[in-house]
């Protein structure tokens, strides 16, 4: 019954998620400003053939950085001398000496020259920054290293912001911290942006936010006056952030509502083809609740095309392909503050607690009365647990041992109807492959209560932009395996004939085990089995350094662009075919190493159906259909799997026939 009440509880949540997520639809398409500015210059083509083209490609916004005193001369808004360059200048009273740069402003552009001048003072001090005068007007010296000068970061011009949204533009801003930070020096660059016409998003360079340590509170309430969000920029590893000091602290100043940023690093660029580049920003849009899609630039052209060229291919083909899955572009979709309904997140606990407690049960049984006395005592530590710690731990907890729960107690039933039929004769073979299919969909259906259940649980902002995990992740895929081996071994007489139903049994099965004559073949075998684990382990979470084939990423971008959702391949062509044979086996009788081997390899796969939920940042609407298609396709590869065992029989018998016939 509380297993019952859970589900309902979860189905609840899971529809309230949806909501949520079914409104984050929005996303953001940014490029460089400055980068698409050169690009146009290199390839003398105009700026408002690259824009108009641009536009067109979905782009939505332009990144604007620090200007340096080298992006400022490039772009014509300011004049730099080093040293006796500085003749021509027309210097009063004085000389151009060998060691100082001066800065001059470009008729026209005096208002960038006014801005540059603040920052260099607010970087370096008054005192570092010398005012001359020239024939041509006011002229900036500066005594410090010509170089270092040129690429130190000023701060946010305010004219460039300007610039980009006449051009029809949203304006992403990427300031850098002060060194010295102090609340003017915050409110120096804050200022800078106070106003501009659709700034859409601040995104931190560096190591540190802006105003970190001692100033984010400024930081967070001046953003919060413009309506301005901060958006984090997705790691390597495509797990949480790349590390900013102080990007936490104003997360939960804002409820961890911030925007989420997905790019491509330039050394990478270079290594994939536009197809490639534009199916990556596409998979992360779609999967990790990316909404800030950061755009790289080619440095070389591919084929035919110019470097221009060719970005904006991969862009339009971006924008391709997510318009026919509802989405639009334009200033980002940021995911509100949420959390699960409380009294909903108790209910959804209490089913996880009762399914925990009836694995224990299937495992090592227990009367009726003890399973209600540790479903309550867990219940109400749990509520405790949950409402003194804000309930993160104790739901990773429970979602945790969902996962494993879940498709052990699925594998489990199975198992058990097994077990109950087995008196009966065997089964003719096409009535044995529907029941197969009817074994494996029972499962998955029963796995897909618990994945549920890990859905509404952990259902809330902090999961969703991944500054909370799921736990565990290697445990669920091993976990399941081995308790199903011990539940088979306590069904069917696998050992020497005996099940293992005891205490006594169980320590006779280690010193059994223990002692065994190993042979050649085993070794082999079990060289074998731990190749098979070290891939299944190993490609799981996002540390993994298993390969991934050539063969294997064709096929995950075929399903990718077919699909709503691309299924695991562990499910529909590991776990899924080798369920359905499992139950083939045992119907027809076949011998029990093979059912044995099958059965536990079908856990996998309804192991991967639970594992799926447990990816937060993926909209639930995704998991679900993941796990369908990958359970249509299971179905259809467990048919062809059983298909092929019954063709080698065949072959088997009829060789074995000859022989006899030729003694």
């Amino acid at each position: 019954m509380l297993l019952i009440i859970g589900v309902c509880a979860s189905l609840f949540l899971v529809h309230q998620r949806y909501e949520i997520e079914h409104g984050q639809q929005q996303i953001e398409n940014i490029v460089d400003y400055d980068a698409v500015m050169r690009a146009s210059s290199y390839e003398k083509r105009s700026t408002e053939d690259s824009l108009k083209a641009l536009k067109e490609a979905g782009v939505t916004a332009m990144a604007i950085y620090d200007r340096t005193l080298l992006k400022s001369s490039d772009a014509g808004e300011v004049k730099v001398y080093n040293g006796v360059e500085a003749a021509t200048l027309g210097l009063y009273n004085t000389q151009p000496t060998a060691g100082v740069t001066y800065v001059a402003p470009v008729q026209g552009k005096e208002a960038y020259f006014k801005e540059i001048k603040e920052d260099l003072i607010a970087r370096l001090g008054e005192d570092k920054v010398q005012n001359l005068w020239s024939v041509q007007g006011p002229v900036i010296a500066l005594r410090q290293p010509h170089d270092s000068l040129m690429d130190m970061n000023l701060s946010i011009s305010r004219q460039q912001a300007l610039e980009v949204s006449r051009l029809g533009f949203n304006v992403i801003v990427r300031p850098t911290n002060f060194k010295d930070i102090n609340r003017e020096l915050v409110n120096h660059v804050l200022d800078r942006i106070d106003g501009v016409p659709n700034v859409t998003g601040m995104i931190f360079v560096g190591k540190e936010v802006l105003g970190y340590p001692n100033y984010l509170d400024v930081v967070d309430q001046r953003l919060k006056e413009m309506r301005i969000p901060i958006a984090g920029i997705e790691a390597v590893d495509q797990l949480q952030y790349d590390p900013q000091v102080g990007f936490n602290q104003l997360a939960v100043a804002d409820s961890y509502s911030v925007g989420r940023l997905y790019t491509i690093q330039k050394d990478s660029l270079k290594k994939l083809s536009p197809d490639e580049v534009s199916q990556w920003f596409f998979i992360s849009d779609i999967e990790r609740n990316i909404r800030y899609n950061l755009y790289p630039i080619y440095e070389e052209g591919v084929g035919n095309k110019t470097a221009l060229e060719t970005s904006i291919s991969y862009m339009q083909e971006v924008k391709e392909k997510l318009e026919p899955r509802g989405f639009t572009f334009g200033r980002p979709s940021i995911y509100p503050p949420y959390s699960p309904n409380p009294i909903g997140v108790v209910l959804t606990m209490s089913g996880m607690i009762a399914l925990f407690t009836w694995m224990v049960h299937l495992l090592l049984p227990m009367s009726r009365n003890k399973q209600l006395v540790m479903n309550f005592t867990l219940l109400l530590i749990s509520v405790v647990i949950y409402i003194i710690t804000q309930g993160t731990v104790i739901s990773q907890l429970w979602a945790l041992s969902t996962a494993i729960a879940a498709p052990v107690v699925a594998i489990t039933l199975l198992m058990d109807c097994w077990v109950a039929r087995s008196k009966r004769g065997i089964v003719g073979p096409w009535r044995a492959t529907l029941e197969a299919a009817v074994y494996l969909i029972g499962a998955a259906v029963f796995a897909a209560m618990g994945g549920l259940m890990i859905a509404a649980l952990l259902g809330n902002t902090r999961f969703f932009m991944e500054f909370a995990l799921f736990r565990g992740v290697k445990l669920v895929f091993v976990a399941p395996v081995l308790l199903t081996i011990v539940a088979y071994l306590q069904r069917f007489p696998f050992w020497k004939g005996k099940t293992i139903t005891s205490k006594d049994d169980a320590v006779k099965f280690v010193k059994d085990f223990l002692v065994v004559d190993v042979k050649l073949y085993m070794i082999l075998i079990f060289g074998f089995l731990c190749a098979v684990a070290w891939v299944f382990v190993g490609r799981s979470g996002h540390t993994a350094g298993v390969p991934v084939p050539s063969f294997e990423i064709a096929l995950r971008r075929f399903l990718e662009n077919t699909l709503y959702a691309r299924p695991r391949e562990k499910e529909f062509l590991i776990g899924h075919p080798a369920l359905m044979l499992a139950a083939f086996a045992f119907l027809r009788r076949w011998p029990m190493v093979l059912h044995f081997l099958f059965t536990v390899a079908g856990v996998i796969g309804i192991g991967s159906l639970v594992e799926t939920f447990c990816h937060l940042r993926t909209p639930v609407l995704m998991s679900i259909a993941r796990g369908f298609d990958g359970l249509w396709l299971g179905i259809i590869f467990g048919i062809v799997g059983i298909l092929v065992f019954r063709v080698l029989a065949y072959i088997t018998r009829w060789n074995q026939s000859g022989e006899v016939s030729h003694d």
